[in-house]
């Protein structure tokens, strides 16, 4: 029997039945614009993840910047790594003016745009304890204190339980500085829009017009919220996510707050959307436009033929692209390049991975698509006649 038989022969066997699942959350996406709203021409920007290491930042969206610095930190206690930007070329003055005064950009279009820009990064399953965003000065020092007012979501997979669908927890809050100040961070307002995809997200797509990103009024989650800032009660939602999806995107919208506070700094709003959702602030409470946030968590692994989502490449996975071959269109049947059928085109994706993922299995040569193809479902004929023989 040839080694390429015995490969598919292996693959066939190793599976006989088995059940889908999405355990973990394998990565979450952050793509945001900003105006430079400081009171200073800004040089330079710094990105803070606390919580993170290097090696857990796998792509940044590359920024209007001539040179990104990736700087692991650890103090008091905590640990994470820094994004600086530094030596910006968008323009000829080799600065953002001080005082932009934003409108709303729905989220990419500062990619292309003077007076604004736009940043991104992805991370590999950790997520960020905080966010924190500064502009920077000519000096690569941060302008003020507290941070820029981007807010991050925290991630949580609820796995399914007694047959139930799989849930996905978005938390947002307002970010605060490292050194907690008696001044509480100043409210924002916050705009929702979501939906789910069948299929992993790339950082790259969560910009320019792309059809993915949640932008109409049916795709609304929540009209309003006001996040206070300072206080322990901030944004959350949790939903269920629908059969055959992979991936959830968010597009928030920031907005001041522009209403009273009492003395300890909580707003006095007339907003009623604590408990309820609202269509529109309250008249005088809502500022200009901060930042628009795209952001996404991949609950499919990124390996391209992970088909049963384990976290490897195996033969389980080859079962499955086999079991869709010619009639399926979703990633557990094979579609390991999300076009929307299962053909010779995905097995070569489970083939170039295979076994990646298994620290306990090394690369192994497989078959060709083809002779695997004819190979197997020979296999599987010859198997059939013989119980049919001896019965």
């Amino acid at each position: 029997m040839s080694h390429k038989l015995v490969t598919c022969l292996t693959a066939v066997l190793l599976i006989q039945a088995g059940t889908l699942a999405r355990a973990t959350i394998y990565g979450t996406l952050s793509n945001f614009d900003i105006y430079n709203e400081t009171p200073h021409d800004s040089y330079g920007a710094e990105i803070e993840l606390e919580g993170v290491h290097v090696e857990d930042l796998y792509r940044t969206f590359p920024a209007h910047y001539s040179q990104e610095d990736r700087i692991p930190y650890q103090e008091t206690g905590k640990f994470g790594v820094r994004v600086k930007y530094s030596g910006y070329n968008f323009s000829s003055s080799g600065y953002l003016p001080a005082n932009t005064i934003g409108q709303s950009t729905n989220g990419h279009t500062c990619v292309g745009t003077a007076g604004c820009e736009h940043f991104g990064f992805s991370l590999t399953g950790a997520q960020p304890a905080a966010f924190r965003f500064y502009w920077l000065d000519q000096n690569g020092q941060r302008i003020g204190t507290n941070p820029e007012s981007v807010a991050v979501p925290t991630w949580n997979y609820i796995a399914p339980v007694g047959g139930g669908a799989p849930r996905l927890n978005a938390m947002v809050e307002v970010p605060e500085p490292v050194e907690v100040h008696p001044q509480r961070p100043d409210s924002i307002w916050m705009k929702v829009f979501k939906t789910e995809i069948d299929r992993p997200v790339d950082l790259m797509e969560l910009m320019s017009n792309n059809a993915i990103i949640p932008d109409s009024v049916g795709e609304t989650e929540s009209e309003w919220e006001l996040l206070e800032g300072g206080i322990d009660k901030n944004a959350e939602h949790e939903d269920d996510i629908g059969e055959g999806n992979f991936a959830v995107i968010r597009r928030y919208e920031y907005y001041e707050y522009t209403g009273l506070y009492d003395e300890e700094h909580e707003p006095l709003s007339l907003f009623d959307g604590h408990n309820n959702d609202a269509e529109q602030p309250p008249e005088g409470e809502l500022g200009q436009f901060i930042s628009a946030n795209m952001v996404a968590a991949n609950l499919a692994a990124p390996l391209e033929g992970d088909f049963d989502q384990d976290g490897d490449v195996d033969g389980r996975d080859f079962v499955a692209w086999q079991r869709g071959y010619g009639n399926g269109d979703k990633l557990e049947h094979g579609d390991s390049d999300w076009d929307d059928d299962v053909d010779d085109d995905d097995l070569g994706n489970w083939q170039g991975q295979y076994h990646v993922g298994d620290d306990n299995q090394p690369l192994a040569a497989v078959p060709e698509p083809a002779t695997c193809v004819i190979a197997a479902l020979g296999l599987l004929v010859t198997l059939t006649s013989r119980r049919t023989m001896t019965k």
